[in-house]
């Protein structure tokens, strides 16, 4: 079968997307299958088993579209199928006259996202799904539910999600969950922490969350909750993103620059390194598809911290294999990672 990979994100951009459908395509073509991807991202030189192209999110919106719609035609036409990772108006847009089988997997809610970018709604959500909007949440969210209708086969990665997706419309028999997983073999964990710490120049106690830097990951609220944790004890950020200096900012206004590390983007094959060196990992976000990140820090033996959030119960069994606290309970945060750091000491 000749498969087209459509997406806004690719290998080796950061985050759990990238990561799933590198290992996706690989195994396709180890499986006899042809596959191409086109996505948008900077040139990059990496060998992959299987033609990329890329368009370049530095051009205007419009002309971004347009070039992402063309090679889409370009391609899709040899192509048994369509496989678009979140990214599906210009697919959606160009199978209209093309009628190919279309796949789509939807890991969250790009109008929602869209909105909080750019300062639409202050929602999260779970409220956002059923409020009045502004005409041009509005316009988004139209969009997004035409592709998402277009779609043969809609992929989600939690019943969580699923349940989002129907919201908009979308036929629930056309839907399919299939949990994130992770391969063992494909992360290759330092032997200990302190091996692990030796290989990243590190030393002491942390706390690790892994995340693009977006306002609804919560990284602001870790750092509030840092002073309660034991002395010697750091926070380890490991990622980048938007909300970057507006959390440096606040760090260092709290006098915490000397237990806050930002290690900035780090390169997909360090991350087990960071997940070993560290003791707990958090991860106090408003809203989750399916955290790669969170089944990776179970893999690596760490114990986990989350919100009772989205997709996050369908992985932490609250006090079985981690432990979730409410989103918006600071004060159970805190006490939650003091007493886990008490108990480790």
């Amino acid at each position: 079968m000749r498969i087209l990979i459509v997406t806004g994100t690719f290998h080796p951009e950061a985050g759990g997307p990238p990561r799933y459908l590198l290992n996706l395509a690989t195994d396709l073509v180890r499986a006899g299958h042809g596959v191409e991807v086109v996505t948008l991202g900077e040139p990059h030189d990496h060998p992959y088993p299987f033609p990329v192209t890329r368009i370049s999110r530095k051009q205007p919106v419009p002309l971004r579209l347009a070039r992402l719609s063309v090679e889409v035609v370009r391609r899709a036409a040899r192509a048994d199928l369509l496989y678009v990772n979140d990214h599906g108006l210009a697919p959606a847009v160009v199978n209209l006259a093309l009628r190919k089988p279309m796949v789509m997997k939807i890991v969250g809610d790009f109008s929602w996202e869209w909105s909080v970018r750019h300062g639409h709604t202050k929602e999260n959500i779970d409220e956002f799904q059923d409020l009045p909007h502004a005409p041009k949440v509005a316009l988004v969210r139209a969009l997004q539910t035409f592709y998402s209708r277009r779609a043969d086969r809609i992929v989600t990665p939690s019943r969580y999600l699923a349940g989002i997706v129907a919201g908009w419309g979308v036929d629930p028999g056309r839907i399919r969950v299939v949990h994130n997983a992770v391969d063992p073999a494909k992360y290759p964990f330092p032997e200990s922490r302190a091996a692990a710490q030796a290989l990243l120049g590190l030393e002491g106690r942390f706390v690790v969350t892994v995340a693009r830097l977006t306002p609804w990951k919560g990284v602001d609220a870790l750092i509030r909750v840092l002073p309660r944790m034991p002395a010697g004890w750091r926070l380890l950020v490991v990622g980048d993103g938007p909300e970057r200096a507006r959390l440096e900012a606040q760090a260092q206004a709290a006098g915490l620059t000397q237990r806050v590390i930002f290690t900035g983007e780090v390169a997909q094959e360090k991350v087990p390194a960071y997940m070993k060196a560290s003791d707990i990992f958090a991860l106090y976000t408003g809203y989750e598809g399916l955290s790669h990140v969170l089944l990776e820090c179970l893999l690596a033996g760490l114990p986990a911290v989350a919100t009772r959030k989205g997709g996050n119960p369908e992985v932490v069994r609250d006090g079985e294999n981690g432990l979730l606290v409410p989103w918006g309970d600071e004060e159970a945060l805190g006490a939650t990672l003091a007493g886990l750091a008490s108990d480790d000491a």
